[in-house]
C-alpha cells in the first residue's frame, strides 16, 4: 500500500533542512578603512556587532583630511523584517536621523536612505576576497543618476 501524498509530504517537509534566517553575521566586526569622501583622503573605522533582538549595531567614524579636519560619527541598528528585507534607523553627530531599507546577500548588503524633500542616498557594504569590505556612499540627482560621495576600502582589525 503506498502512502497518501500529504503524509509523504510531511514527512519530507519535517526533514528538510529549515531555510536559515538572514543575517548580517558576516559583517560583523571591528573595520578600518582608508580611502576618499567629499573628494578628499579620509579614514574611517566601523565597528559591526550583534545588537538587541538579533539585530546588528553599526557605530561610524569617519575622519576627512583638510582644513579644518571633518569629524563625523554615526550609530545605525539593522534588522531583518519578515519579507526578509533590512529596516533600521540611522543617526548621526549633526543630529539626523533616517530611516533606512534595504537587503542582503551573501557578500553585498546595500541600504536606502533620506526621503525626497531632503535627499536620497544609498550606501553598500561589499564583501571582497581576502577578507577586505568596500563600502560606497552615494547620493541620488535630480537626472536620476548616483554620485558617489564617499568610498573607503576596509580591512578586519580583529580576527
Amino acid at each position: 500500500m503506498t502512502a497518501p501524498w500529504w503524509v509523504v509530504a510531511a514527512i519530507v517537509a519535517s526533514t528538510a533542512p529549515a531555510a536559515e534566517a538572514p543575517s548580517l553575521a558576516a559583517w560583523h566586526g571591528n573595520w578600518a578603512g582608508e580611502g576618499e569622501a567629499f573628494g578628499k583622503p579620509a579614514t574611517a573605522t566601523l565597528d559591526i556587532a550583534p545588537g538587541e533582538g538579533g539585530a546588528t549595531r553599526l557605530v561610524y567614524r569617519l575622519h576627512i583630511a583638510g582644513t579644518p579636519p571633518v569629524a563625523y560619527s554615526a550609530g545605525a541598528n539593522y534588522a531583518f523584517d519578515a519579507k526578509g528585507r533590512v529596516r533600521g534607523k540611522w543617526t548621526d553627530s549633526y543630529g539626523r536621523t533616517r530611516a533606512v531599507l534595504g537587503g542582503a546577500n551573501a557578500a553585498k548588503w546595500w541600504t536606502h536612505w533620506g526621503s525626497a524633500d531632503v535627499e536620497i542616498g544609498r550606501s553598500t557594504y561589499v564583501l571582497e576576497e581576502g577578507g577586505r569590505l568596500v563600502v560606497s556612499d552615494s547620493i541620488l540627482q535630480d537626472d536620476g543618476s548616483w554620485r558617489v560621495f564617499a568610498m573607503l576600502r576596509y580591512t578586519r582589525t580583529n580576527p
